[in-house]
């Protein structure tokens, strides 16, 4: 069976990755603006999450994502047959 996707721990190691910031205290509910990040680094960490899951994220799906839970549930509409951890 397919391990379940974890957008919060996918996230973690994307902002590490791409902005070098650790987010120890990320959650579903984190409003994404919050975390400092500036737009280039959000489309990098975007192109993270369309890289490792090998799925194009929409720009119209994209202004809707304000927390890391839209962030996964925009990924989960475009994945249906992946699961997702909550």
């Amino acid at each position: 069976m397919t391990q379940p996707i974890d957008v919060v721990e996918m996230f973690k190691q994307a902002a590490f990755e791409v902005d070098n910031r650790r987010l120890t205290n990320l959650r579903p509910d984190t409003v994404i603006a919050t975390l400092g990040m500036d737009s280039v680094a959000v489309m990098e960490l975007v192109s993270y999450f369309e890289e490792k899951l090998e799925v194009r994220i929409p720009d119209e799906e994209l202004s809707r994502i304000r927390t890391v839970k839209d962030l996964r549930d925009a990924i989960a509409r475009l994945l249906p047959d992946r699961p997702f951890a909550s």
